[in-house]
Order: structure tokens, then C-alpha cells, then sequence
């Protein structure tokens, strides 16, 4: 059954998504198991690897002495070159069939028969005008192979006429110009292939057991053989129309004679072919093949490839057991220190299966790269076309740097396993991928992976300068592989670019660059609740940056707590005007619903803005901080307000805590954490009346000790010493955005005035006010004045003291000013 793409690709999604599958141990194992598996595959034969040489290098090993005598292969492609050129050296097959010769004259002289009996009984008919002589000329005409007109017949009336002889006389002329022009051609020969389209200038005409060179000079094909009948019979006949009825009686009548024979051309080309030699000598028992410290030559190289595969054809095969055990040992050890080190250190991510795939699939990309670049059979450094800092840098956007660097070093071991332990291909990209996952490692747009390019080449060229210029290698080797690796440089940003946007959509990964894109104000949901809701787009924008500087106080994700702090709210875009933030004028929409009411509709805003989130296409790790930011704290005011009404007015109702409470979770990561506390410090501060230092100090200590007593914190990974950073953090936010300013003189008369006139309202009106803050909803816990007689008490008198203390200055200041 077959689904559209679309399908396909949710379904994909889907089932990587799925709970039993994202951390199910079985995954992860089999995830081990292909990548092991597939590497087994790729990784090269112990023939392979056992010695390393190339034209121009030093021999560093021992004397190599033949233990069996062997031959010496010639080099493939001066082989193929010779095969080529035996291949060139055979002419096509064509068989000489001169029987053909006479069968052609025979059915020439048939046909100008018929055509002289048509001839006649058109002359009758033309005399006559019966339809007898009509019906004769008609089926005489029929039969022949090709088509006359109606002038051609009159003219051959006409030439009888005009000759005073009878027609089967003048066809008879035709019958013996013809048969004479026919046979030269035959004689030569005609084959049954069009000569501009042969590759050779001779071919091979076989005629039982004798054979013959013939140029293609020497004969013809049908189309020269019948051009070289017109011209011979337009030089005889006197008009062009008898030129045209001859060529008419020959095109019809002739065929070829030189056959081409496939089957044995091929035979011909397959014995020239095996009388090319393949070996240019022999390597006798106990011969040197090459001494220490001795230059490879081309000859010397031969000596070696052909020893390889001597000893590959004298039964390595029997030992293909202990190849693969060891190539599966190797691959494990390899994936085994990498998983380990995700295990103990990424906790997270070894969890999170679907992550997992993505790694895997980067390595095996790498691994199949490697193979190719053995397999492809030329003599350029392919190996350096191995994309190896791609993989880095998408380590680098997607997880971190430390992954990136052990992801690096793990695949460049792999694809150094697979070239035959190529110690040079392991450093150098080794330390190209590094310096492409540093270079993206605060990545803050998309065009930025393109910048790499310039310290992938610069790792790739030291690396190559280094380790060929202690082997000796020639300049113009050295050369070439940079060249190459300039190259990767290039395309390394480039598939990097391409597989960000696959790995994104199809694994549904939340990198930096998808954060800070959602970071823009210009955000069409953003942009959408500052339009709405203007007093929650401020309160998210404070959240924003008071979770960003926390985050980066304790090591956290700054860019997503910054991100989620901008999303968190965004469930009051549905019913902004329920909000005390997006209130406009002094009555609250819920002075006219009951608590419990107004309760639902204030947590209903977490549902909301995950259903919005989910249908504007956020990611999953921004649309988490929309429950957790609340977790399952509870909607103090109403609750309270409930309280009191069942106390004024008694009901059968049962007030339920539960009714009140957020629907949770918890938060889950540090992130969420610091966003919850960020948006509960934030709305407690705007209860404050005296914004100064030691007040917002106390709120803010007080909101975190408060949550944390709670167990709201319970599940996220925060410390006591993360949470003493973070109250830093908040604090110096928070003082920079609640300073105080210097008070000149006029506006310290204005506020004395002010002050006055505030003493002398009336009761009434005072009451009013009361009123209207009563009426006000405050979505969140309020900061809990401290009991009397307690520490904090006894900060807060001291506090107060110091105030004074400082307002007096201040005033003294301003009357010297």
C-alpha cells in the first residue's frame, strides 16, 4: 500500500517519537550492532594493511624476502592499456556469401521480366481501353517491387514507338545494362553495415576456411553500391526517367553480401585479449623483494602488489575468520568508548534514542565515504574528499562542543581503520573536524557554518605539510592532497548547511539556530502576542532576559531559557483581557465569576498555549516551558477568595484545593527551573511599593526558598549553589531595571504636594481604591511578609532604618542643590 510523502514522513516521525522506542535499551543495542556490522564490512583485508607503500617512499621495514616464488603482475592499467590496444589491433567479422551474388542477377532478371510483361499490357490498355487489358496491367503492376507512374509507362510507350521496337526488346536492354552494372558491385562486395559508422578501416571477409583483408575502400555498403549503379546507367541511357527506372529495378533486387558475424569478431577480440601477457617476470623462493631503507621504484611496487596477491590466492581466505573477529573487536572498541562516554556524561542524549539514529547515521555516512575512497580505483588522494568536519560541525549546532570532539575523533578512527589504518587521514581529520566544531560552536546564524571553511583548511594543510614532510614525500604529492582537502574545506559547510535542514525537520532537533530564529521579535506569534496581549509580551521579554543571565550563571542553555521565557505566556493570547497584565482600566472581568471559574480560566492558558504552540510548529523544548514554568503551584488568590466566601456565605460545595492547582509537570530541566522562578520573582516585584535594593533582595530570596519548600524543583536538576547563583542573577537584572533615580529639587516640592493633597482625600474615596486592588487578579503567589520576631523581620526593621536614614540624605542633598 502505498501513502503520499507527507504521510510518510509523519509516520517516520511518529515512531521515532514514541515513548517505547526513544529510550527502549533494545534500540540502542541494535543502533551498536548495524554500525558494527556495516563497518565489518567496509573494513579491508589483512593483505591490505600489512604493508604501507607508494612510489617515492623509503622503505622503513625489515628486508623483505619472498617465502615462495611468485609472478609479477604488470600494473592494471598498463594492462588494460595493452588489452585496449589488442582489442584495436581485431577487424570485424564479415562473412562472404557469394551465393548471394547470383541470387541477386536471378531476381534482377525476374523483375525486368515482369516489368516488361506490365509494359505490354499497359500498351494494350493505352490501345484497346478494355477492361480485360485494364485488369492484366493492373495485377502485372502489383506485383512488382516497387511502384511506376503513370509517366513511366507512357514513356516506355513512347520509347517503343520511337525505336520501332516491341517493349520486352527495350527491357531486354535494361535486363543486360543492368545485370553488368549489378555484378561489378557484387563482385566487390556489399556489406550489410553503413561505412561512416565503423571504427576500423579493414575488415575480415571469411569465406569458409580462407579469409580475406578487405579495406573499406575496396566495397561498398547498399547506399554506395546503389550510387555507384546510377551513375554507370545514367552515363548509358539518354534521359534521366530510364536512369530512374533502372535505379528503381536495382534498389529493389539488391542485398548484401558481407555479413558481420558477432559472434565471432567476439571470439576473435577475446583470443587477442588472452594473448596478452599478465606478468612482465618472476620473483623466485627466498628472493628479495626490497631492502631497508631502499626508494620504492615502480618495479619495486609491482614486486610488492604482486606478493599481496600471491599470498591472497594461496589460502589468506582460510584465515578470514580471524579478520572478521578482529574487525569487529576493533569497530566495538571504538563505538564501545564513545557510547561510554555519552552514557556517563550526555545522560540526556544516550536516553533519547531518536538522537541516537542521528548520531549513527552520521557515522555511518563518514564510514561509507571512507570505503568508497578505497574502493574507487585512481590514484588521486580520495581519502581527503571524506567529509569528516560536516559530521563535527553537526555535532558541534546540534549537541555541543565536547560531543562534537569525541564524535570527531571517534569517526576519524573508523575511517582510519577502514583506509588500512591510514595514520595521516586519523590526525589530519581529527584536527580539521576539531577546528570546524570550535568555529561553530556559538553559532548565531546559519551563514556562520560557512565561515569554518578557512580553519578546516588551515587543520587539513598543517596536518598533510607535517606528517609527508617527515615520510619524504615529493612536493608535488603534498601538494595534491591539499588540494584536495581544500576541497572538502569547501563542500564540508556546504553538506553541513543541507543536512542541518534534513536532521531538523525529520528528527525533529531543536538546535541554537532554530532558537535564535525564534528569538525575533518578528516572530509571527510574537509579533502576534504584542499585538494582543501587550502587557504579557513586556512580562515575557522581562522573563526572557532574567532566565537568559541565570543561565548563563549556572552553565544552563541561555538561548533556550531566553527563548522559552518569550513563549511561556503565549496561552493568553486566547483571552488576554482575563489577565491582570492586559487589564485596561480599574474593573476585572472577574469580579462577576466565581473563584473556581475564574481558577479554571487562569489555568486553561497552559492548555491553550501548548495547542497553539503545537499548531504554530514550536518545538517541543520551547512548548515544555508553557506547563512547567507553573508546575503544580497553586492560584493562591482565588483559592483564597473561595475560602473567604465559604466563610461568608457557607455552601454544599466542598472547596477543593485540586481545583486550584496548575496541571503541572514539574519542571524537568534547569531551563524550565530558572523560568519558573524567573516569572514568579518578576510578578512579585511589581507588588512592591519601595523597589530598593534590600527589598527586592528579600523578595527574590524569599520567591526561591518558597518554591523550593514547595518541591516545585524537585525534579529538575538545579543545586542549593545554582539557586544562590541565580538569585545573583536576578538581582543584578533586577537592580538594573529598578534603579533609582537622583531627585532634583522641583520634583521633590511637586511630590511634597502631592502628598499633601493625598492626606486629605476623603474616607470614601480611599475605600474605592482599596476596592478596585482587591477586584485586581494577581495570577501569582505574592511574596509572604516575613513573621515577627524572625531573622528576616528583623532585616526588614533594619532595612527600613536604612532607608530612612538614606531618604533623610537624600533630602539634605536636595536642599543644598
Amino acid at each position: 500500500m502505498e501513502f503520499p510523502p507527507e504521510n510518510i514522513k509523519d509516520r517516520i516521525i511518529k515512531f521515532i517519537a514514541r515513548d517505547n522506542i526513544r529510550d527502549s535499551i533494545i534500540v540502542k543495542i541494535s543502533i551498536g550492532i548495524l554500525i558494527i556490522f556495516l563497518g565489518v564490512l567496509m573494513f579491508p583485508h589483512p593483505e591490505d594493511i600489512e604493508y604501507r607503500y607508494n612510489v617515492g617512499n623509503v622503505w622503513v621495514d625489515k628486508d623483505l624476502i619472498a617465502p615462495f616464488a611468485f609472478p609479477i603482475y604488470k600494473d592494471l592499467r598498463q594492462y588494460e592499456h595493452e588489452r585496449q590496444a589488442a582489442i584495436r589491433t581485431v577487424f570485424p567479422v564479415f562473412e562472404w556469401k557469394k551465393n548471394i551474388n547470383q541470387s541477386c542477377i536471378d531476381s534482377l532478371k525476374s523483375t525486368v521480366r515482369l516489368l516488361s510483361q506490365a509494359a505490354n499490357g499497359f500498351l494494350r490498355w493505352s490501345k484497346s481501353r478494355t477492361q480485360t487489358d485494364s485488369l492484366t496491367y493492373v495485377d502485372l503492376s502489383r506485383a512488382l517491387p516497387f511502384a511506376v507512374s503513370t509517366n513511366e509507362w507512357n514513356f516506355l510507350a513512347r520509347l517503343q514507338d520511337s525505336k520501332k521496337k516491341s517493349v520486352s526488346a527495350v527491357t531486354q536492354e535494361f535486363e543486360q545494362l543492368l545485370v553488368l552494372a549489378l555484378n561489378d558491385v557484387l563482385q566487390k562486395g556489399i556489406i550489410d553495415r553503413v561505412k561512416s559508422k565503423q571504427l576500423h578501416s579493414t575488415i575480415a571477409a571469411r569465406q569458409r576456411i580462407t579469409e580475406d583483408l578487405l579495406r573499406y575502400e575496396e566495397i561498398y555498403d547498399v547506399d554506395e553500391a546503389l550510387s555507384v549503379i546510377g551513375t554507370r546507367i545514367s552515363s548509358v541511357f539518354e534521359t534521366t526517367i530510364e536512369a530512374e527506372i533502372a535505379t528503381k529495378i536495382c534498389r529493389a533486387v539488391i542485398r548484401p553480401n558481407l555479413l558481420f558475424d558477432q559472434a565471432a569478431t567476439n571470439l576473435s577480440i577475446q583470443m587477442a585479449v588472452d594473448n596478452v601477457p599478465r606478468t612482465i617476470g618472476f620473483v623466485q623462493s627466498n628472493e628479495r623483494i626490497v631492502s631497508k631503507h631502499d626508494p620504492i621504484t615502480e618495479e619495486i611496487k609491482l614486486k610488492l602488489d604482486s606478493y599481496r596477491r600471491a599470498k591472497l590466492d594461496m589460502g589468506a581466505n582460510a584465515n578470514n575468520w580471524k579478520h572478521w573477529l578482529g574487525a569487529t573487536l576493533h569497530i566495538s572498541i571504538i563505538i564501545s568508548l564513545f557510547s561510554l562516554y555519552l552514557s556517563l556524561f550526555r545522560k540526556k542524549l544516550f536516553a533519547d534514542n531518536g538522537k541516537l539514529m542521528l548520531i549513527g547515521l552520521l557515522i555511518l555516512f563518514e564510514m561509507i565515504l571512507a570505503y568508497l575512497s578505497l574502493i574507487i580505483q585512481i590514484q588521486e588522494p580520495l581519502q581527503y574528499l571524506i567529509f569528516v568536519p560536516a559530521a563535527s560541525m553537526l555535532f558541534a549546532i546540534i549537541f555541543d562542543s565536547r560531543v562534537a570532539f569525541y564524535g570527531t575523533v571517534t569517526i576519524a578512527f573508523l575511517i582510519g581503520g577502514i583506509r588500512s589504518n591510514d595514520y595521516i587521514l586519523t590526525l589530519s581529520s581529527i584536527v580539521a573536524g576539531a577546528l570546524g566544531a570550535y568555529t561553530v560552536r556559538d553559532i548565531r546564524n546559519r551563514t556562520q557554518i560557512f565561515l569554518s571553511m578557512i580553519y578546516i583548511f588551515i587543520g587539513y594543510a598543517i596536518s598533510i605539510v607535517a606528517l609527508s614532510l617527515e615520510q619524504l614525500e615529493n612536493i608535488s604529492q603534498i601538494f595534491t592532497e591539499i588540494s584536495f582537502a581544500l576541497a572538502n574545506s569547501i563542500l564540508s559547510p556546504v553538506l553541513t548547511y543541507a543536512l542541518l535542514i534534513f536532521f531538523e525537520r525529520v528528527f525533529r532537533v531543536t538546535t541554537d539556530l532554530t532558537l535564535l530564529e525564534l528569538s525575533d521579535f518578528n516572530h509571527p506569534l510574537l509579533r502576534e502576542l504584542s499585538e494582543k496581549t501587550p502587557g504579557t509580551f513586556h512580562h515575557s521579554v522581562s522573563i526572557g532576559n532574567l532566565a537568559e543571565a541565570a543561565a548563563e550563571a549556572i552553565g544552563a542553555n541561555p538561548i533556550l531559557a531566553r527563548v522559552g521565557g518569550y513563549y511561556h505566556d503565549i496561552g493568553k493570547i486566547l483571552k488576554p483581557e482575563y489577565f491582570v497584565e492586559n487589564q485596561v482600566g480599574p474593573h476585572s472581568r472577574h469580579s462577576r465569576l466565581r473563584p473556581r471559574m475564574s481558577a479554571l480560566i487562569i489555568s486553561s492558558h497552559v492548555r491553550e498555549g501548548i495547542e497553539l504552540g503545537r499548531e504554530k510548529g514550536l518545538p517541543e523544548v520551547v512548548i515544555d516551558f508553557i506547563p512547567q514554568h507553573h508546575g503544580t503551584t497553586r492560584i493562591s488568590y482565588f483559592f483564597d477568595k473561595a475560602l473567604k466566601q465559604a466563610t461568608k456565605r457557607p455552601t454544599k460545595d466542598a472547596i477543593r484545593e485540586e481545583d486550584f492547582l496548575y496541571p503541572g509537570p514539574k519542571p524537568q530541566t534547569k531551563e524550565t527551573g530558572i523560568v519558573m522562578l524567573a516569572d514568579s520573582i518578576e510578578a512579585a516585584t511589581r507588588t512592591l511599593t519601595e523597589l530598593t535594593p534590600q527589598k527586592l533582595e528579600a523578595a527574590t530570596e524569599n520567591m526561591i526558598k518558597h518554591r523550593f519548600m514547595d518541591g516545585q524543583l524537585d525534579e529538575c536538576e538545579l543545586t542549593l549553589r545554582d539557586l544562590t547563583k541565580i538569585r545573583e542573577a536576578f538581582l543584578k537584572i533586577l537592580l538594573g531595571t529598578h534603579h533609582q533615580r537622583i531627585k532634583y529639587p522641583d520634583e521633590h516640592k511637586e511630590e511634597i504636594s502631592s502628598a499633601a493633597i493625598k492626606t486629605e482625600q476623603p474616607a470614601e474615596e480611599k475605600f474605592s481604591e482599596s476596592s478596585v486592588q482587591e477586584t485586581t487578579v494577581k495570577e501569582d503567589i505574592q511574596v509572604q511578609p516575613p513573621m515577627p520576631g524572625t531573622p528576616s523581620n528583623i532585616a526588614a526593621s533594619k532595612d527600613q532604618t536604612s532607608d530612612a536614614k538614606q531618604m533623610n540624605n537624600e533630602q539634605t542633598s536636595a536642599k543644598n542643590l
